[in-house]
């Protein structure tokens, strides 16, 4: 079973936004399901396929901070993505009430997934962190080699346990923002 966990967005949605944008490649690549490259770090090819291990949080993520006590139950290891369901993004991706607020994980919960040296953390979101905290948590993860995929989508249509994620990403010297592909693969 695959499963597509990129955001699609309208162009009718984008185009507004777009048009009051000063630098626009540079905007364009934080619409959608995107990875964060503040720092302009070369991704590791390998990242191409990982380990996927999915995290339900939708049910307190709205009323409280993920932090590390809510992943202690599962094995997270070196190279792995770990994705994050909230379930903000059935709010309507690109609405005032989407970004507003939004779900994020602790600061010790971040620090935890980077001394793992996961690969990626993904979020169905708008970051992992709100407002000014959300580049420098971007930043931190960036500096340890932990990229943050942002806006994901169909994370509760997962429904199996074992799954290799496939991240497809094009390098940009001046984006800020990859936007890219991710996939969910049921393993055997």
């Amino acid at each position: 079973m695959i499963i597509d966990l990129t955001t699609k967005v309208r162009e009718e949605l984008v185009e507004p936004w777009l048009a009051k944008q000063e630098k626009k490649h540079i905007a364009l690549g934080h619409v959608g399901t995107h990875l964060d490259t503040y720092l302009k770090s070369e991704i590791p090819l390998e990242y191409f396929k990982t380990r996927g291990v999915l995290i339900d949080a939708s049910s307190y993520s709205e009323k409280r901070e993920i932090d590390i006590k809510d992943v202690e139950k599962y094995e997270i290891k070196k190279g792995d993505f770990v994705l994050f369901r909230t379930d903000r993004i059935n709010k309507t991706y690109g609405t005032v009430e989407y970004f507003k607020d939004h779900p994020e994980l602790s600061q010790d919960l971040i620090k935890y997934l980077a001394k793992k040296e996961v690969a990626f953390i993904g979020i169905d979101a708008a970051g992992i962190r709100r407002a000014g905290e959300h580049t420098e948590a971007d930043k931190y993860c960036e500096e340890k080699n932990v990229y943050v995929i942002e806006n994901l989508s169909n994370l509760d249509k997962i429904n199996f346990d074992e799954m290799n994620i496939y991240t497809m990403w094009l390098e940009d010297k001046e984006a800020t923002g990859l936007r890219c592909r991710v996939i969910a693969e049921k393993r055997d």
